[in-house]
């Protein structure tokens, strides 16, 4: 692995994308703090005027939360551009080349999978807002995770209908694997091939909770991968739901959620005059609510990240237990290093801020001292 260029790709990307995450920031709190979230409310109401309370309240909600999404994601897409425009096809020029118009046609795609979620989130702010009052903090966290947890459930049955689903075209790899679930206690409902773009980042993985659970193996891994290497990588996500940890991710998540929603019931009190907000069920106050969220959702990515990398060596462990495959681990890990030009050993505070998986050099040293006990024994 070329150590070097690695380097100086993934650092480019991090510049660039925290380039993209402070002008969004900085877009929002123009909006937030200054009269202009008070004229989009304003002009978002005379839009609806003439209607009945009840539609009024739901066009002015869709209007104001829409122009809000439009100008976070405008700030936001230059970065994008010079990552996926200069850095990317610099880097890595065997992957199809992205043009001005493919990401601005992903880009549309985000936005219309962002605005059902920013609706939803503002709807769910004015309704608690209205159900409980100085206490809708603490309701639309329990909302919040309510959604979050019916999304796991539903989550087989949405990416059924997203994504192009067929049966694995490897004969024997999928009774192999359905042994493999079993052994380790994880039933599955099905095992599939996710049809995917050459090069895309997705590998493998398991959807659902409970009996929905289904494993996912992208077209590229079930023809160019070995079956030790693919029983590897479905043992690792197999880990994942059998030690739990994607209701733990979800208990953090939503703590942190809380905690930046109170924080924003707070700060909609204490600058509610000078902006002339009339509360948290202020159309204007909104942006603030989300401003303030998003600042304690980005202030805890150490933790929530920390949190990440000890389910991943965790889950590394319980693959390489379950499948004694220390050379096939190995392999998978630098295939994946390759595919994404990943860091081999890169600093405490890049881990700290944008690595969810331990290091490429943390994880081969762990399949090595596997092995070696293998041998030990």
């Amino acid at each position: 692995m070329n150590e070097s260029r690695a380097t100086r790709y993934q650092r480019r990307r991090r510049r660039a994308r925290t380039a993209g995450l402070l002008s969004a920031g900085v877009m929002l709190a123009l909006v937030a703090l200054t009269p202009i979230a008070r004229w989009l409310a304003d002009a978002a109401g005379a839009f609806a005027g003439g209607l009945p309370p009840g539609p009024h309240a739901v066009v002015s909600l869709i209007v104001f939360v829409s122009a809000v999404v439009l100008l976070w994601k405008a700030a936001a897409l230059p970065a994008l551009l010079y990552t996926a425009l200069a850095v990317d096809n610099a880097y890595i020029p065997e992957r199809d080349a992205p043009t001005v118009e493919s990401v601005l046609g992903a880009e549309l795609q985000a936005v219309a999978m962002a605005l059902p979620a920013a609706l939803a989130g503002a709807g769910g702010v004015r309704l608690a807002v209205a159900v409980a009052g100085a206490w809708w903090w603490l309701l639309a966290g329990a909302v919040f995770a309510l959604g979050l947890a019916l999304l796991l459930h539903l989550g087989p049955a949405v990416l059924a209908r997203l994504a192009v689903v067929r049966p694995l075209s490897r004969p024997g790899l999928g009774p192999a694997l359905a042994d493999l679930a079993r052994a380790v206690r994880v039933p599955v409902r099905g095992i599939d091939e996710w049809v995917v773009a050459q090069g895309a980042s997705t590998t493998a993985v398991v959807t659902g909770v409970g009996r929905s659970r289904r494993v996912l193996l992208s077209s590229e891994l079930v023809g160019d991968w070995s079956d030790e290497e693919i029983a590897v990588v479905v043992a690792h996500e197999l880990a994942h739901h059998a030690h739990h940890d994607l209701w733990r991710a979800l208990a953090l998540n939503v703590g942190v959620l809380c905690g930046g929603l109170w924080l924003a019931h707070l700060a909609v009190g204490a600058g509610g005059e000078w902006l002339a907000l009339t509360g948290p069920s202020d159309l204007a106050a909104l942006p603030l609510v989300a401003l303030v969220s998003a600042g304690v959702w980005v202030a805890s990515t150490p933790l929530r990240h920390a949190q990440s990398r000890r389910h991943e060596r965790r889950a590394d462990e319980f693959a390489l237990a379950a499948t004694g495959g220390a050379e096939a681990f190995g392999a998978a890990v630098r295939r994946l290093g390759l595919r994404h030009l990943a860091e081999e050993r890169p600093s405490r505070l890049t881990r700290w801020m944008h690595h969810r998986h331990p290091s490429v050099a943390e994880r081969l040293a762990l399949a090595d001292s596997y092995r070696k006990r293998l041998y030990r024994l």
